[in-house]
């Protein structure tokens, strides 16, 4: 007796010892995500320019919501700008724009508190899943310390709201589908909010609905009912009330052209952003996939779906990726689970799980050196924006109209928005818009400053589609009738050319 209790207490030593270490590692994992997450908030306040091109679009539109009531204008008449996402996220910024917070940082504010939002419930969704909080701690770990999540839940563009959304109906669903709580309908209204946030959130509730029919089919027929009915009423009394412009918006003028490029791009992202994550369910998958927990792999898988059906898209950028990334974290944190991760670390096993913080150190480490970088990044662009704005404003005078490539440049020194290049280029490729309007402008000399991001003098054709210009009819008109007076280094490209019209009397 004497001979075993010394074993079982050095036992109990080591266990504990252990336990301490990982509760550090994790501890100091989360101190460190905190002050990126600090840093970026310090960035929201003290950034008055765009983060992102889209960023400016999105103001631009909340902007004239405050001001005059409108969203999801006419296509086919100035402002040649499209309000390209469901109302919610306009409506939020707007309000807090009429409140008086600067329009960028009123929506980074949100798309903020979204963020924060989401890494909570990612540790619950893994919480009702494992009922361990040590992999729900991992969950919103993970999820709080990747790059991607930090810097699209500091922009203010609509995804990170309507991931929240989505999220959240997914933890009251398996609050259901775990518990047999009465949580369906909850599951449905939030749903139905990411929905009129971002139209192509649709991987969670197609999940719910497949998963709840092969649980209990009337319960999936309560949520397609209820999820049904909400998207259409809404979408047809909106769409009515708005002549049309609704689906016109949001719909047919979305329908960007795609490129095998892009979804290159995205597989590069993917692989250094969170290749780790998708390795570890890789590894534990077969362990993992059954019983209740199948529910959150069908989620993820759902999600890639959607990623590769979309991911191509000419203009599309990481924020594609959101809800398949956090969806991985969730994923992998169940395979370790399902792996007994921790337990096998507290008892020193040299089972190879016990290799895994390998990859999630990886992981935690490729992503904290990309929100170093995009931090440092952020604030340069910020600073050269800043210096491109004071040179541009001598350039810009309020009585006359501006048409600009650089949507930031417009926003900060015009308050609007005449014609979105990069959009109106694609809807003129796709004959939804009559380019006719806009090529006579410019050859009657309307538009008092002209900014793009290219010499036209020196131009050949069209450029890249990823570079907001407009088509070549209407390059033509600005060399014809416009001359370059300055070019103004800035953060994009080469920086802008500012054309001026040559008759003297439209100076």
């Amino acid at each position: 007796m004497s001979a075993v209790a010394p074993s079982i207490s050095s036992t109990k030593l080591a266990v504990d010892r252990t336990d301490r270490v990982i509760r550090i590692v994790m501890f100091a994992g989360s101190v460190v995500a905190g002050i990126a997450l600090v840093c970026y908030l310090g960035l929201i306040v003290w950034a008055h320019n765009e983060a992102s091109q889209p960023e400016s679009i999105v103001a631009a539109e909340s902007i004239g919501l405050a001001h005059d009531g409108t969203l999801y204008r006419d296509l086919r008449q100035y402002p040649y700008t499209i309000s390209a996402y469901t109302p919610v996220f306009y409506c939020l910024e707007a309000a807090l724009s009429r409140a008086g917070v600067p329009v960028l940082q009123a929506g980074r504010l949100i798309s903020f508190a979204a963020m924060l939002g989401i890494i909570w419930l990612c540790g619950q969704l893994v919480l009702l899943f494992t009922h361990d909080r040590q992999y729900a701690w991992m969950a919103s770990l993970l999820v709080g310390s990747t790059a991607l999540i930090s810097v699209w839940g500091t922009t203010a563009q609509v995804d990170t709201l309507a991931l929240f959304w989505t999220i959240a109906a997914f933890v009251q669903f398996s609050r259901y589908y775990v518990r047999g709580e009465s949580t369906v309908v909850w599951a449905a209204l939030l749903a139905i909010a990411g929905f009129f946030t971002k139209q192509t959130m649709i991987a969670c509730p197609a999940a719910i609905f497949v998963l709840l029919w092969f649980r209990n089919r009337k319960v999936a027929c309560v949520f397609a009912g209820c999820f049904s009915a909400g998207v259409a009423i809404v979408g047809v009394l909106v769409n009515v009330a708005l002549g049309g412009r609704f689906l016109e918006n949001t719909v047919f003028a979305n329908l960007n052209p795609l490129s095998m490029s892009k979804l290159l791009q995205h597989l590069q992202v993917m692989a250094a952003g969170w290749g780790a994550l998708l390795i570890i369910i890789l590894l534990g998958v077969n362990r993992a996939l059954k019983g209740q927990v199948t529910a959150v792999f069908t989620y993820l898988a759902f999600a890639l779906t959607l990623l590769f059906a979309t991911a191509p898209k000419v203009g599309s950028d990481s924020n594609y990726q959101l809800e398949s990334i956090v969806l991985a974290a969730v994923c992998a944190c169940v395979c370790l689970h399902a792996m007994e991760f921790f337990p096998l670390l507290r008892m020193g096993s040299k089972h190879w799980i016990t290799l895994l913080p390998i990859p999630l150190g990886i992981h935690m480490l490729i992503n904290f050196r990309m929100t170093e970088a995009n931090l440092v990044e952020r604030a340069a662009r910020e600073l050269a924006f800043r210096s491109q704005i004071t040179a541009l404003r001598p350039h810009f005078d309020e009585t006359r109209r501006v048409i600009s490539a650089d949507v930031n440049a417009a926003l900060q020194l015009g308050g609007r928005i005449e014609v979105d290049p990069f959009i109106y280029r694609l809807l003129v490729r796709g004959g939804v818009v009559d380019p006719e309007p806009l090529r006579r402008d410019l050859a009657n000399g309307a538009f008092g400053t002209v900014l793009l991001y290219e010499d036209v003098s020196s131009s050949k054709g069209e450029v890249n589609a990823e570079i907001p210009s407009l088509p070549t009819l209407q390059i033509s008109e600005v060399r014809q009738h416009y001359t370059l007076v300055v070019h103004v280094p800035g953060p994009y490209l080469d920086g802008v050319y500012v054309y001026k019209p040559k008759d003297s009397r439209l100076k």
